[in-house]
């Protein structure tokens, strides 16, 4: 049980030794003390009822406990719970035997699921875009690549020629590649793109203004020879070309041998 705290002990005490002098707050403090009193009253009040039940139902338990199973089986009035093992079993709750299926040989129940394997031509016919469609995609790649900055442009270029090696605009694009090589001061670059162009398509209508700007290439390397040599395969091969005409002016600038045969490089041809 709960005892009264030090606080409501000095207050009873000091009612019995007289205290009648006690201002306003005092009889506040006093009306407090007098509630707790009773809340605490009603805590002890609670806490013995529950120490009786706990008292019965371990005396109960206490005596079921001693006595053997059968005898305690026998002597369980008909509305308690059953006894399992000598285990007591709560009165609200019930055993259920469990009996098992009539049909041992019930079919089973599948429970697996069949893959199904797709259709590869489907897949593949899904997956593949028209013609149509590709086109579409490269012509929008060029266009964005060729908005680009000089060589954020080269490098666009370049990886669409990659992407689409056939396409009819691919020896256009690697020049042009060449070019924004050239403006941002990349000469190596440029003139490697050049010589792609010859060397991967030799039969684009954009072959002279290769050469030309291969040649060029060599002339500032300091190989007049070597500039020689691809101007004059521009006027073989092309000669009724543009390209044509400007590798005439270019190679009577050059100091050498203007007689030499100039085309070893591949047979010469009648035009683009």
């Amino acid at each position: 049980m709960k005892t009264l705290r030090p606080t409501a002990a000095l207050a009873a005490a000091c009612l019995l030794s007289g205290c009648a002098t006690a201002d306003a707050v005092a009889r506040r403090d006093l009306e407090a003390l007098r509630g707790e009193v009773q809340s605490l009253r009603q805590e002890n009040a609670q806490l013995l009822r529950s120490v009786d039940q706990l008292s019965t139902r371990v005396d109960a338990l206490a005596a079921r406990a001693a006595r053997p199973v059968g005898e305690a089986r026998a002597a369980a009035p008909s509305g308690a719970g059953p006894e399992v093992a000598g285990l007591v079993v709560p009165g609200g709750l019930a055993v259920v035997k469990m009996e098992p299926p009539r049909s041992p040989r019930s079919p089973p129940v599948p429970t697996s699921t069949p893959i199904i394997e797709p259709d590869v031509a489907r897949l593949e016919a899904i997956a593949r875009k028209s013609g149509r469609d590709l086109a579409s995609d490269a012509d929008g790649e060029l266009k964005g690549a060729q908005r680009r900055e000089p060589l954020a442009r080269a490098h666009a270029l370049e990886d669409f020629v990659a992407r689409y090696p056939r396409h009819p605009q691919a020896p256009s694009a690697l020049l042009e590649a060449a070019a924004a090589y050239s403006a941002a001061n990349k000469p190596e670059a440029a003139c490697r793109l050049d010589r792609r162009v010859i060397d991967e398509y030799p039969a684009c209508d954009q072959a002279g203004d290769a050469l030309l700007l291969l040649a060029a290439c060599e002339g500032r390397q300091g190989s007049p020879e070597g500039e020689r040599r691809l101007l004059s395969r521009v006027v073989n091969d092309y000669p009724s070309s543009p390209a044509a005409r400007r590798a005439r002016e270019r190679l009577g600038t050059i100091p050498g041998r203007p007689g030499a045969d100039p085309s070893p490089d591949g047979p010469a041809r009648s035009g683009p």
